[in-house]
């Protein structure tokens, strides 16, 4: 399945429109229309999705960013397959406790919540390289 396929599918599965998909990833709906159509409208030329704004649209659909970064061309299947994950328990956990702990949403904005998950996956890429 080619990247405009899975972002169209991806957002209508979760009953998303563009504009709530816009609302949660950060991305104009425009961006994101011409995503799912895969061609740019003023150039008429196939568009391809940054990993920036794949991240962002991940989390938005809560699906999986190292598929969409597949689909689109940027990894292949074997360094999927060799990516370092943790469980999303563990970032729920970790972000649960920082929310307590400080008094902050870290969920609300699609920019912060991917940060922080890259966050806490680097920290434990690297507890486990000292291991």
């Amino acid at each position: 399945m080619n990247i405009t396929e899975m972002l169209k599918m991806a957002r209508e599965k979760r009953g998303i429109s563009l504009r709530e998909a816009a609302k949660r990833s950060g991305l104009s709906h425009s961006y994101i229309d011409s995503l799912e159509k895969g061609i740019h409208p003023a150039t008429k030329t196939p568009i391809r999705p940054s990993p920036l704004s794949l991240k962002s649209l991940s989390e938005a659909y809560n699906c999986d960013y190292m598929e969409l970064m597949q689909a689109a061309g940027y990894i292949e299947e074997n360094e999927k397959e060799n990516a370092y994950t943790l469980p999303e328990s563990i970032y729920e956990q970790v972000i649960k406790e920082a929310e307590e702990n400080y008094g902050v949403s870290l969920r609300d904005d699609p920019v912060v919540n991917s940060a922080v998950r890259e966050l806490i996956l680097s920290l434990a890429k690297m507890k486990k390289g000292n291991e």
